[in-house]
């Protein structure tokens, strides 16, 4: 354990104690210089404690600054002004006759100390310095209980410099006080392009194009008593807009100069609901454009609901859809092909008959937005698998008590984008799914490997 970093640490909760004792000490001589009042037994107790608090407040903050996370300058004026006016205060306890000079020599120097500390902590214009918002960023957005993203169309959308103009702000607002030239914490700094890219103590930070790789990104969206949430509990926390901004940079290479298109796709789901529901960076999607999609012909849907097909609205005002077919028993082929007129609104698909078949999934693979995808109980196999690889866009695939193979590995593989995929009660073999594992490290792989320890009584 480093002891002096321990004794550093101590430093943000003493300092506070000597300026207001200190400073309620020099207003008691003014109010006793000024009233005649007789004060004097009292100021030189709170002298004495102002400056014995002082004192240890000096030290702490002496260890703290041997961490090197701080300029070294605005760490040695903010040092030296903390000792004098830690002097000043031992001396006018001291002399009594001296006290109105000494005092007010004491409170200079204790308010410049502050404002040193102040910048240290803050950055340089924490008091009087321009807050900026991001006109294009609502900060009152109403409460919901699922993420969603707003639709942009083509004419909204224009380029600028995405880091500059929007990305910048943020990190000036909310992340320099600790991670600039004035003071880097975890060896961090986010004020220039190289420091970005160097990372801090813990590695990089940053990987353009993943944001769920890049802890720039991730660590906003721990739960605020991780100790690696970002900003620290206590700190103002980044909005749901700022987070979906940086979320879009990075998903969109993390360009330092290039210009982007700068629809920056509004998050509406409060960030402190994010972290109560402990949701892990990786199951959450932030800042992704929706497609331009249009709304649903009203007469295809008659026709297909009643065919008993389930329709029901997944967002966007109805343009994203669920279709269910837990209704239908005897599947046919032209109810497959009836969706082809909604077929870019549909983004969720279940589909649990026997009497789908490989041919079927060659109309599927039409479907390019879809998301969400349950096949279980149905007849494909490993040749209407390959079909699906066309799908850009799939996340979640169950294909649970179906009959693929390991041919079927290299077709499932291709599909990056895979969250979630179920293959219990398949023909893939327990290596097959190793190989899978290997190249799909980000996708949850469900097949049925449940075990269940013995009870100590039974063993």
């Amino acid at each position: 354990m480093n002891y002096s970093q321990v004794v550093g640490q101590f430093h943000p909760l003493l300092v506070h104690l000597p300026i207001g004792i200190l400073l309620f000490a020099f207003l008691m001589i003014i109010y006793q210089n000024w009233q005649k009042a007789e004060l004097t037994e009292a100021i030189s107790l709170a002298l004495l404690l102002g400056s014995v608090a002082a004192l240890f407040s000096c030290i702490a903050g002496w260890f703290l600054a041997q961490s090197g996370e701080y300029e070294a300058e605005i760490v040695q004026k903010h040092q030296w002004t903390a000792i004098a006016s830690t002097v000043f205060g031992f001396v006018a306890y001291l002399y009594k006759n001296q006290r109105m000079i000494l005092s007010s020599i004491m409170a200079a120097t204790l308010t410049i100390a502050g404002h040193f500390g102040g910048t240290i902590t803050h950055g340089e214009a924490y008091l009087f310095g321009k807050q900026e918002q991001l006109a294009e960023i609502p900060q009152n957005v109403e409460k919901q209980t699922k993420i969603d993203t707003l639709n942009t169309s083509k004419e909204t959308v224009k380029q600028t410099f995405l880091y500059q103009e929007k990305v910048v702000p943020i990190l000036e607002k909310k992340c320099y006080s600790c991670h600039s030239s004035r003071k880097k914490k975890g060896g961090l700094r986010l004020d220039a392009e190289t420091f970005i890219r160097k990372g801090g103590k813990n590695g990089e930070i940053l990987i353009g194009g993943n944001p769920s790789k890049s802890a720039l990104y991730t660590n906003l969206l721990l739960p605020l008593d991780d100790d690696k949430h970002m900003p620290p509990k206590g700190k103002s926390q980044l909005t749901s807009g700022e987070i979906s901004v940086i979320h879009y940079w990075i998903k969109k290479g993390a360009s330092f100069t290039g210009e982007t298109e700068t629809v920056i796709p509004q998050v509406i789901t409060p960030l402190n609901e994010v972290s109560s529901q402990n949701i892990l960076p990786e199951n959450l999607e932030l800042g992704i454009l929706e497609p331009n999609l249009n709304k649903p012909d009203q007469q295809s849907l008659e026709k297909l609901k009643n065919e008993k097909i389930v329709i029901n609205s997944e967002g966007l005002e109805g343009k994203k859809l669920a279709v269910n077919f837990v209704n239908i028993k005897d599947l046919n082929t032209n109810q497959i092909t009836d969706l082809q007129t909604i077929r870019e609104n549909i983004f969720s698909l279940k589909i649990n008959n026997k009497a789908l078949s490989d041919v079927n999934l060659g109309q599927i693979k039409t479907f390019e937005n879809i998301e969400k995808l349950n096949l279980d109980q149905t007849s494909i196999t490993d040749k209407g698998i390959k079909e699906l690889a066309n799908l850009k866009n799939l996340k979640h695939l169950n294909l649970y008590d179906t009959n693929i193979s390991d041919e079927s590995i290299d077709a499932l593989s291709s599909i990056k984008t895979l969250k979630v995929l179920y293959l219990w009660k398949t023909k893939i073999s327990e290596s097959g799914i190793e190989k899978l594992k290997k190249k799909l490290p980000n996708t949850k792989i469900e097949y049925g490997n449940f075990k269940f320890s013995k009870p100590d009584s039974l063993k």
